[in-house]
């Protein structure tokens, strides 16, 4: 079972190409959020078509409409949160824009609950090309001694290995590899072997937590 959680404005193709393209089966679920009290008839056209589509599409899967209190923006982040945390199944989110005043909070939501997102994507209006997001995670944050470390490789701007890492910075190898290791399991760095050597590079929530 999936759960498909998008926006949506007045153009239903941004919110059904990422369900295409992933597959919709009977028992899957498209959330579609909205402004609450929008009586705009462009929106009620798109979600109208987004359920035929459905229907014709995945007999027996469901869409159901949130409304998401705009007034407040901490309690439109707050709704959004709810939303994805009652999410059942593999949880797709698709960022394909839909009111401004929904978007920016369930990007917030997104960002403070990226392991109840399974799957993140955005539909692109350049190229009308779906791709694939890696949300970073930003909640964690690395220990004062793991952060030097981290600063170090965030300000190399490239890959490196533990062997460069220990030299540069005058730890022991095996220092750096617990802080490696501690920064990977927070999704701050990757690493990777090479032969026998260990070559590491910051991820974006890395990146963003310096």
């Amino acid at each position: 079972m999936r759960t498909y959680v998008s926006t949506i404005g007045h153009y239903s193709p941004r919110v059904m190409r990422p369900i295409l393209n992933n597959g919709l089966d009977a028992d899957d679920v498209v959330v579609l959020l909205r402004p609450r009290d929008d009586g705009s008839e462009r929106a009620k056209s798109a979600i109208q078509d987004v359920k035929q589509t459905v229907t014709e599409l995945g007999p027996g899967s469901t869409v159901a409409v949130e409304e998401i209190s705009y007034k407040s923006f901490e309690t439109a982040v707050l709704e959004c949160v709810d939303v994805l945390e009652a999410a059942d199944g593999t949880v797709v989110l698709n960022f394909d824009g839909g009111p401004r005043e929904i978007f920016l909070p369930l990007t917030v939501a997104a960002l403070a609950r990226p392991d109840v997102v399974d799957l993140a994507l955005q539909f692109r209006d350049v190229d009308e090309e779906i791709e694939e997001l890696t949300l970073p995670d930003l909640m964690s944050r690395p220990s004062d001694a793991t952060l030097d470390t981290l600063r170090y490789l965030v300000s190399l701007d490239e890959e490196t290995t533990l062997p460069q890492v220990s030299e540069e910075t005058d730890k022991s190898r095996s220092t750096v590899g617990r802080h490696l290791d501690a920064l990977e399991a927070d999704g701050a760095v990757e690493t990777w072997m090479e032969g026998k050597t260990r070559y590491v590079t910051p991820t974006l929530a890395g990146r963003l937590r310096v």
